[in-house]
């Protein structure tokens, strides 16, 4: 802790409960507003092989209309990561709930291949203005305990909102047409617009609490004070703190969590002959298994002391290991096969929360958190693209034994990588970087 985030506190003055409510309630609120946002993005993967299957577009043409989502949304990283940490949260996040409810309602009215694509790449960008200014939120507002414990804890609404979107998808194609699933989407966006926007300002602490921050620190911790003393550009800490090192390993898990995870529906349909629906509810085992995978980095990150690399090496080992046993006996059963893919996404999703959402807090007494989270998120997202788009060419031309021995490849590259730079460690640096 520096010595510009610890103050003094009077012990006799009670702390302010009503404060500390209003904290619970915040994260409550930015909860729901990412929940909702994964209703709003799974949609697509979600009914693909139904629109394959109905001959509306082919395999590889839905793996570039995926890639389209994913470059939007990384390009959107990048430019709203620099922008949340200079724009109200607040109506970031409103703005990206409500025209993804907009594209929402028109990916769903449009049948063809070309205008679904552009559709579908505007939905990626104002879904890239929900997650920079949440992880700012917490930054900002939220004690040193706190902030790691909700960076952590938000997954959860990850989780939710992919079984929610997968559950709602199958049932919606059961009674009716796919494209009524882009419709409801659409408006759960809309309603989820309507509340941040009535909400928010009625959870914000920034400025009504300010005497109670600075007088109690066991409630808050005053950070805007070392913002301003701290101040550096963005250029020294991708240079100064060296964090070029995780690229690689960031684009590659963002090939397997998300590349991947948006053709698991399809991988089953095809490999075992199932119906589209029943494919997407063995699908949901994943989501349920991801949130083990978001808690075991929180522990395997404080058993090695915060050293995010080294903690990434376990789980890219895990991931390894999953898709070797895939290869070996996955054709065998399609419980087994839930079960291994469940494992590799759970891992990705371990190395997801270290690398998205507890490493950029190291950043916050420079004002870089959303920037920073910004910048990872962008470039997990283009190599959710890229495998979106490749997976779709490798699966029509090689079949799936080709295509999970690409995943096999991928997951070795990243776990050689982590264990050269397993001793880097973020939080020492921190203090050398002026």
């Amino acid at each position: 802790m520096s010595k510009y985030e610890k103050v003094s506190r009077d012990k006799k003055d009670p702390p302010d409960y009503s404060a500390k409510t209003r904290m619970k309630y915040l994260f409550l609120l930015c909860w729901f507003a990412y929940f909702t946002s994964y209703i709003g993005r799974l949609d697509f993967p979600s009914v693909m092989a139904a629109i394959i299957a109905e001959k509306k577009i082919s395999a590889s043409q839905a793996g570039f209309i995926n890639m389209v989502y994913f470059f939007a949304y990384g390009i959107g990283q990048v430019v709203n990561g620099f922008l949340g940490d200079k724009i109200q949260a607040k109506k970031m996040i409103f703005l990206g709930l409500f025209c993804s409810g907009c594209t929402n309602l028109m990916t769903g009215a449009v049948n063809y291949f070309i205008p679904m694509a552009l559709f579908w790449g505007m939905n990626g960008y104002f879904q890239s203005m929900i997650w920079p200014p949440v992880i700012r939120i917490f930054a900002e507002q939220f004690t040193e305990k706190e902030k790691e414990n909700a960076s952590v804890n938000i997954v959860s609404s990850m989780v939710a909102g992919t079984l929610v979107s997968y559950l709602m998808s199958a049932v919606i194609m059961k009674i009716c047409s796919w494209t009524w699933v882009f419709f409801i989407a659409a408006v759960c966006l809309f309603l989820m617009s309507g509340i941040w926007e009535f909400l928010y300002d009625r959870m914000n602490i920034t400025s009504s609490d300010a005497a109670v921050r600075e007088k109690d620190s066991e409630v808050f911790f005053v950070e805007n004070i070392s913002y301003q003393k701290d101040s550096v550009s963005f250029k020294n800490i991708l240079l100064g703190q060296g964090l070029l090192v995780v690229i690689i390993p960031v684009i590659i898990h963002g090939t397997i969590k998300d590349g991947v995870t948006s053709w698991v529906p399809t991988y089953i349909c095809e490999k075992f002959m199932t119906t589209p629906s029943f494919s997407v509810l063995v699908t949901l085992l994943l989501p349920i298994m991801n949130l083990t995978g978001a808690y075991m980095a929180q522990y395997m990150n404080g058993k090695y002391k915060n050293r995010e690399m080294m903690s990434a090496t376990v789980f890219f080992g895990v991931a390894s290991s999953a898709l070797v046993f895939l290869l070996l006996f996955g054709s065998r059963s399609i419980i087994l096969t839930g079960l291994l893919l469940a494992v590799l996404t759970s891992s990705m999703m371990a190395v997801n929360t270290l690398f998205i959402n507890l490493l950029p807090l190291h950043f916050r007494r420079y004002g870089k958190v959303s920037t920073v989270s910004g910048f990872l998120n962008a470039l997990a997202y283009m190599g959710s693209a890229i495998a979106s788009f490749s997976i779709g060419i490798l699966v029509e031309k090689y079949g799936w034994n080709t295509t999970v021995e690409s995943w096999l490849g991928e997951t070795l590259l990243a776990l050689f990588i982590c264990i050269v730079l397993r001793k880097k460690n973020f939080v020492q640096q921190t203090k050398k970087l002026r």
